[in-house]
């Protein structure tokens, strides 16, 4: 039983431009977010996931176990090629893991998307301006959960980008792993 951890690092990038339209109403306010964060200290957020191939391996070894015209020889050869699946399944997801423009941007639009939705820009111009004004004070409530909220929130963004790197390799190797199952069983008869 192999598990593999991938760790890394949200990047952050304050004044990049890399940031969805979508999340925030306008420049001026991802400019007022980037500087809210720089003030606070909430410019650095961190977070790690776990991957594991075992699931995909699991998977691809369901087909072959459950054909039942598959003698247990026929089965055992097929060891190595479900395995050698499972690598290349494996490579594809840890590649996209491991680029980190890719990740730094899906944490950036999380990140800002989370603050958008809690301050207005009147109540950024605010916090930046009077941080210790009641407002300051909504911000001193808001920070201490944030990490939190950004692994919450990332956690199914990048499962969802995970899943379409995943299931047309899967579907490949199971057809692959089909067709070889039966040149095995034609070179049996």
């Amino acid at each position: 039983m192999r598990k593999s951890k991938v760790i890394f690092l949200l990047l952050t990038l304050i004044g990049s431009g890399i940031v969805s339209a979508a999340y925030a109403q306008s420049s001026d306010k991802r400019e007022l977010i980037a500087q809210f964060r720089k003030l606070t200290g909430a410019s650095n957020v961190s977070g790690s996931l776990n991957f594991s191939s075992e699931g995909i391996r699991d998977v691809l070894w369901t087909v072959v176990s459950e054909d039942k015209e598959l003698s247990g020889d026929l089965k055992e050869t097929l060891r190595k090629p479900v395995a050698d699946a499972t690598a290349r399944i494996e490579k594809s997801i840890r590649e996209f893991l491991n680029d980190q423009t890719q990740i730094a941007k899906l944490s950036e639009d999380v990140i800002f998307k989370i603050y958008d939705t809690a301050f207005t820009e009147s109540e950024l111009k605010e916090l930046i301006a009077f941080y210790q004004t009641p407002t300051g004070q909504k911000a001193a409530a808001f920070l201490p959960g944030l990490n939190r909220r950004v692994e919450s929130e990332f956690g199914p963004v990048i499962q969802q980008k995970v899943q379409e790197i995943l299931q047309p390799n899967l579907r490949s190797e199971i057809e692959q792993l089909k067709q070889r199952i039966k040149d095995l069983k034609k070179g049996s008869d």
